[in-house]
C-alpha cells in the first residue's frame, strides 16, 4: 500500500504545482473603440478600454460634440442662418464588470459621460447693431447598463450596450440672468467597433 500512495502523492503535487504554474487564459488586454450612434446627437468619440484582470476593466475616450442633431430635427430654430455650432469637449470614464470571462460576452458596467454643447448666434439690438450671442448646454449623465461583445475574429468585434441613468443639465440661454438646471431620465444605446490586442 506505502508503494503505491507515495508514488502517487509525487503525482499529485506535480500535477498540482504545473497547473498552478498555468497562466491566466488569454485574452485581450487592449480594446480600441468607436461607437457609431452618438454621432446621431454630434458626438464623435474614440474610446479606449484596458482589462485589468478576468472580472474588470475600465475604459476612457475623449472627443468633442457639435450639433445635437436629433434635437434639433425635433425642434424649431428661430436664429435662421446667424447661428454657429462650435465644438465643445466630451469625455467618457467607465468600469466595467465581466462575470463569465476575461474581456468576452457579457458585461456589466457603470460610466459618467460630459457634454458640452456651444452656439453662437448674431442678432440685430435695439440701436441697429449686430449683438453675439453665447450660449451652452453642458450634460453629466451618470449611467449603468449591460452589454455584450460579438466577436468576428480574433481581434475584431462588436461591442453593443443598453443604459439607464440621469442627465443633469446645465442650459445658458439669452436673455436669462443665469443657468437653467434641470434632471431628467436618460436612455441610450451603444454600437461601437471594437479592435482587441
Amino acid at each position: 500500500m506505502r508503494n503505491i500512495i507515495v508514488p502517487f502523492f509525487f503525482v499529485l503535487v506535480f500535477y498540482l504545482q504545473v497547473n498552478g504554474q498555468k497562466t491566466l487564459p488569454d485574452g485581450p488586454k487592449h480594446i480600441v473603440k468607436f461607437n457609431i450612434l452618438p454621432l446621431a446627437i454630434g458626438e464623435v468619440m474614440p474610446s479606449y478600454e484596458f482589462v485589468i484582470n478576468e472580472k474588470f476593466g475600465i475604459e476612457g475616450g475623449i472627443g468633442f460634440v457639435t450639433e445635437n442633431y436629433l434635437n434639433q430635427f425635433v425642434q424649431e430654430s428661430n436664429f435662421g442662418n446667424t447661428r454657429q455650432v462650435k465644438m465643445g469637449p466630451s469625455f467618457l470614464i467607465s468600469s466595467r464588470y465581466y462575470p463569465f470571462k476575461k474581456a468576452d460576452y457579457i458585461y456589466c458596467k457603470g460610466e459618467i459621460r460630459y457634454r458640452r454643447y456651444k452656439e453662437i448666434y448674431q442678432e440685430l439690438n435695439s440701436t441697429g447693431e449686430f449683438q453675439i450671442i453665447d450660449e451652452y448646454e453642458r450634460k453629466v449623465i451618470p449611467r449603468i447598463g449591460i452589454g455584450y461583445h460579438l466577436y468576428l475574429d480574433e481581434h475584431f468585434l462588436f461591442d453593443m450596450s443598453a443604459n439607464a441613468g440621469l442627465t443633469f443639465i446645465k442650459d445658458f440661454q439669452f436673455g436669462y440672468d443665469s443657468a437653467i438646471k434641470n434632471t431628467k431620465l436618460h436612455f441610450g444605446l451603444g454600437f461601437k467597433f471594437a479592435y482587441a490586442f
